[in-house]
């Protein structure tokens, strides 16, 4: 299906849904593992820096780049965005950081080997069993969705929880996935309906024809979490049953007091490069309970009480009504590249679009 194909089939779902500062310091490339950059007509080149030299993002420029890393491991990175430069943010199985041409970071979450769909992780859900929860299959989004993740083995997650990334009302409100490291009011994007946050995250890059942003649905939150057990970054029982030790909760050792509108504040809440998957804020998806929305990852705190870690681990599922503005509540962002979309070959070595690490 083609981006054109797609982004008609997705305007149709928003006319139903509308009724720490960073790190500078670039850690050193190892000049042992390199990087190959394939086109879709298989050409390819190695690149690799010198020992001590600075790494550098790598550039996506028109099409989808096919990008191998040092395991021979693949994502798919879109038109406009980079690859960190970080070496230990250019691994898919410890997770790949893509930066978009807006400065927010996303995480290539790969299904080769974790597919796409819902899963039980247990207990932790509230009324009924989890045979009650859904996710609409029959949107168009959610089939866009689910060919490109079926074409790409794999999809993005947003590194952070969702912040105000720009607009001036619903129709042009666009998210950011950037870290928020002070308690600024407002700077997190709560009080958000889960309608609201689908128009939102589907407005992200919709000049750019080989990307689309989407609100998760819980089959993305779900693999997503089998994603970190799957690659040992978790175990089961840290996803499934107490996430104490890696999530900002009540009952956490790392941020004592800690509460308030920031993501990427603590390096102890980060899982395969991503962001407070576990406490923090709840977080909407678009699974459904009956007529409510789903909230996922737990929180420190919700309606005013404590959450601890072991009772609201990151699988948590937890329905609240849809037109729900709530304080403690927030959303991620989620991209998958566009099936069809054209692949750019560019530069006399026949490569695509990646520019390589320049050596010394």
């Amino acid at each position: 299906m083609g981006k054109n194909l797609n982004l008609l089939l997705l305007l149709s779902v928003l006319s139903v849904a509308s009724c720490s500062s960073d790190d500078e310091d670039f850690l050193e490339y190892i000049s042992e593992t390199p990087t190959s950059v394939e086109s879709s007509a298989g050409a390819s080149k190695e690149e690799s820096a010198g020992a001590n030299s600075e790494d550098e993002p790598l550039d996506s420029s028109e099409g989808v780049t096919r990008y191998v890393d040092s395991n021979g491991d693949v994502a798919f990175i879109p038109a406009g965005f980079q690859v960190s430069g970080k070496a230990d943010e250019r691994v898919v199985r410890t997770g790949l950081v893509v930066i978009g041409p807006d400065g927010s970071e996303y995480v290539w979450v790969s299904t080769r080997e974790t597919p796409l769909q819902q899963r039980n992780f247990g207990s932790f859900f509230s009324g009924g069993s989890i045979s009650s929860y859904r996710d609409d299959t029959t949107l168009p989004a959610y089939q866009a969705m689910a060919e490109s993740v079926e074409y790409y083995d794999g999809f993005y997650v947003g590194r952070y929880e969702a912040s105000q990334g720009g607009g001036s009302n619903l129709a042009d409100y666009v998210p950011a996935s950037k870290p928020v490291t002070s308690n600024q009011a407002g700077r997190i994007w709560i009080q958000f309906s889960p309608q609201d946050a689908t128009i939102a995250c589907e407005n992200l890059y919709r000049t750019n024809p080989t990307v689309q942003g989407f609100f998760l649905w819980g089959c993305n939150w779900d693999t997503t979490l089998q994603w970190l057990v799957d690659t040992g970054n978790k175990t089961y029982e840290e996803v499934a049953s107490n996430s104490t030790s890696w999530g900002n909760y009540s009952n956490d050792d790392f941020s004592p007091g800690a509460r308030g509108n920031y993501t990427g504040a603590y390096e102890q809440a980060k899982a395969n490069n991503i962001y407070d998957l576990a406490g923090n804020n709840w977080e909407w998806t678009q699974e459904r309970y009956g007529s409510s929305y789903v909230m996922r990852s737990g929180g420190y705190n919700l309606m005013g009480g404590s959450c601890p870690g072991d009772y609201y681990p990151a699988s948590i599922r937890d329905p609240l009504p849809g037109n729900n503005h709530h304080p403690n509540v927030c959303f991620r962002v989620g991209l998958f590249v566009t099936v069809g979309a054209e692949l750019v070959e560019t530069g006399d070595d026949n490569t695509t679009g990646m520019k390589p690490i320049p050596a010394e």
